[in-house]
């Protein structure tokens, strides 16, 4: 008998969790599921199995993501893992079918993902839609620049506070970016506050702080310590787990914040935007240390809602021919996209340009490729149309997935 994919109860989440665990390499625990079940969407979860043991895990979120000019919804792939006996099977093609199946079900026009693994998901058409920056600035050079504004004071906050004061705040600001996703009160306590004795990995618990203006909050920080001396000096690290501001005073405020605290030979700031004011704030931004890394996967499901919802910067009509490598599909469709609307209809005429779903996926956000691509071998037609899509697609600001989930 082969192996089947159907759904989950959350009375086999145990045997999920190993299963999960054992691909990704973690051992669950009471507490882990116990804090896993706040957050997961039981009635989602897909496995696969061998018989009636569980051998691949899928699963995913019901999010409102923002796309540019606006929001749409989207099934947040997660949590995808299949056993080391059972690779080279066919069974995470199943379990991606039965997810795209579900997507669609649900009316998500689009699915998005984190990838453990950067090689797999273009071949089920996910698309590198933003990538993320890893930061690192060492203590001796944090001076801000001559030009930079006045930084608001930073006010420390228990986490209490925080609770209360992040995310409505995050709410209003994570509307205008392509790639945020609504939280939920469940999300904000079981994951961005969760803050257990191994999640520190030898740093602090997290340190909160709030930027104001007129009592209203215009920023936040969450950061940790992680402690280190040296012939008696203190060369610590402040670990930045999430700093997001609204205004180019709060922005100068948090970073001033991070980036001065004593004891500290570096700073540290993960997946942050390839727009992130500290580079405009500091006075040797070459001192910043990045590394750039994949973040946010988009996968479009359905072309006419996906490309209907979203924004666009400039004109232009076109005829495109997209290849869902999933299938092996190829339809056509017109894109008739402007400032003042959008539409997508089928098209029976030869196509201007031909991309895959994966390339389309990876400009759907706004960081629109489509001349990088074309200059690769991977788009195809002609050039002048290839560049009008660019125009229409690109967006500010670029897209930015603050968390992995």
């Amino acid at each position: 008998m082969g192996v089947t994919v159907g759904p989950v109860g959350d009375d086999r989440a145990a045997e999920y969790l190993a299963a999960m665990g054992q691909a990704f390499g973690f051992d669950s625990s009471d507490e882990h599921r116990e804090r896993f079940s706040k957050y997961f969407e039981w009635d989602r979860a897909r496995a696969a199995y061998d018989g009636d043991r569980i051998v691949g895990t899928l699963g995913a979120y019901s999010f409102e993501m923002t796309v540019p000019g606006g929001t749409m919804p989207c099934g947040g792939t997660t949590v995808v893992a299949v056993l080391p006996t059972h690779r080279r099977r066919g069974v995470l093609r199943q379990m991606i079918e039965s997810h795209f199946e579900d997507v669609r079900e649900r009316g998500e026009p689009i699915a998005g993902l984190w990838a453990s693994e950067s090689s797999i998901y273009g071949r089920f058409g996910y698309g590198i839609a933003a990538v993320g920056l890893d930061v690192e600035v060492d203590r001796d050079h944090v001076d801000l620049h001559r030009l930079a504004p006045r930084a608001a004071p930073a006010r420390l906050v228990s986490r209490e506070e925080a609770m209360d004061l992040f995310p409505p705040f995050y709410d209003r600001e994570r509307r205008l970016r392509p790639g945020f996703f609504a939280r939920s009160p469940s999300w904000w306590e079981f994951r961005r506050f969760h803050d257990s004795e191994p999640s520190r990995e030898g740093a602090t618990a997290f340190r909160y702080a709030v930027t104001e203006e007129n009592g209203v909050v215009t920023g936040f920080a969450q950061y940790r310590f992680k402690e280190k001396w040296r012939e008696g000096h203190g060369q610590g690290t402040v670990l930045v787990h999430e700093l997001l501001g609204s205004t180019p005073e709060s922005w100068a405020g948090l970073w001033s914040l991070v980036l001065n605290h004593d004891l500290t030979a570096r700073i540290r700031a993960d997946n942050r935007s390839v727009d992130d004011p500290l580079f405009g704030l500091l006075a040797a931004p070459r001192r910043a240390r990045t590394t750039v890394d994949d973040s946010l996967w988009i996968k479009v499901l359905d072309v006419r809602r996906a490309l209907e919802g979203r924004a666009y910067s400039a004109s232009v009509s076109a005829v495109v021919g997209l290849h869902d490598p999933t299938d092996a599909t190829t339809t056509t469709w017109r894109l008739d996209l402007s400032p003042d609307g959008a539409e997508v209809t089928p098209a029976d005429s030869d196509p201007q340009v031909e991309m895959d779903m994966e390339d389309l996926g990876a400009c759907f956000l706004g960081r629109a490729r489509f001349t990088a691509l074309a200059a690769a071998g991977r788009i195809r037609g002609d050039l002048s149309v290839v560049r009008a899509l660019e125009a229409a697609f690109t967006w500010s600001p670029r897209p930015w997935c603050p968390e992995v989930f």
